[in-house]
C-alpha cells in the first residue's frame, strides 16, 4: 500500500514502465492468442498498481477533508 507522495510517485513509475512493455509486447505479438496468454501478468499488474493508486488517492483526499473540518470546528 502507498503510504506518502514518494511512494505515489515510484507506483507512478512502475506502472509507465508495465504500460510500455504491454505496448511492445503487443507490436511483437501478432498473433491474438499469444498475445492474450503473454499479456495476462501485465494486465494483472496493471489492473493492481491503478488500485493501489486509487486507494491511496481516495484515503489523502478524505484526510485533506477531515483536517479541513477539524481547522473549521476549532475556529
Amino acid at each position: 500500500m502507498i503510504q506518502n507522495q514518494e511512494e505515489l510517485t515510484l507506483v507512478r513509475k512502475q506502472l509507465s514502465r508495465i504500460e510500455d512493455a504491454l505496448v511492445s509486447l503487443r507490436a511483437r505479438l501478432k498473433n491474438e492468442r499469444n498475445f492474450a496468454i503473454y499479456s495476462e501478468g501485465y494486465v494483472d499488474q496493471i489492473a493492481e498498481l491503478k488500485a493501489e493508486i486509487d486507494a491511496y488517492q481516495k484515503a489523502a483526499k478524505k484526510n485533506g477533508k477531515d483536517k479541513r473540518r477539524r481547522g473549521r470546528k476549532a475556529s
